[in-house]
């Protein structure tokens, strides 16, 4: 967030624009590569017109504070060196990079999904893609369609949050087990396991289908769905 100066009134529109991002990255809201926000934001947040903000900008420059780069804008450089900033997609290669190094992402963990990096990264969806695809070629990751992308190479056993349908499962199965609902004993319908564990009848569905395939239950149409014998 930029914050201009308390003694802004003081200093020419140009120099508030340069003491406040100056003042956001030594309070650490700008890091090295960082990108800073658009001309436009800035002129919002200062008051201040377009070359005030571009003779604050240039004044960064001078004192190697940021580099910019044409068509992408202006960057947090390293403090003493004007070494190109990173790339939003190198960034996030980086991060998912230094995790796995790091062991903050083990074998088998399931990566963000592509809305969850779009946010944090600001990046499309095929850039998302084209660059994960490295990360896969490399044997850091792996992909398995629908369920999303996992740490390790294919064949790797996977660790990721249960479904609703996988959770609602297991709370019915338990429910079984625990003699709630005993052999023989016909099932809520749908509707009516739906309403009891606030879920919908899709969710519902799914649950029944794993249910039928661990033999808890018997669905017979059209009378229901039934508890197994245990024995």
């Amino acid at each position: 967030m930029i914050e201009p100066p308390d003694d802004a009134h003081a200093m020419t529109p140009g120099e508030r624009v340069a003491a406040g991002v100056l003042a956001d990255i030594e309070a650490g809201r700008f890091k090295h590569g960082d990108q800073l926000p658009p001309e436009l934001e800035m002129q919002a947040a200062y008051g201040v017109g377009r070359a005030a903000v571009r003779s604050g900008l240039e004044r960064l420059r001078r004192q190697g504070l940021i580099v910019t780069v044409q068509g992408s804008g202006s960057f947090v450089a390293r403090p003493g060196k004007q070494q190109p900033p990173m790339s939003l997609t190198g960034r996030m290669l980086q991060d998912i990079r230094d995790g796995i190094a790091s062991g903050r992402l083990k074998p088998g963990d399931q990566l963000p999904k592509e809305p969850e990096l779009m946010a944090t990264y600001k990046l499309s969806s095929p850039a998302i893609r084209a660059s994960l695809r490295e990360l896969r070629e490399e044997g850091l990751i792996h992909s398995r369609g629908q369920f999303g992308r996992f740490v390790g190479p294919e064949g790797t056993q996977v660790r990721r949050p249960p479904t609703k349908g996988e959770a609602l499962a297991e709370e019915i199965a338990s429910q079984i087990q625990s003699g709630r609902y005993q052999p023989g004993e016909k099932l809520p319908g749908e509707t009516g396991l739906a309403e009891e564990f606030g879920s919908n009848r899709k969710v519902v569905r799914a649950a029944l289908a794993l249910l039928r395939e661990r033999g808890l239950v018997t669905t017979q149409a059209p009378k229901g769905t039934f508890v197994n014998d245990r024995r």
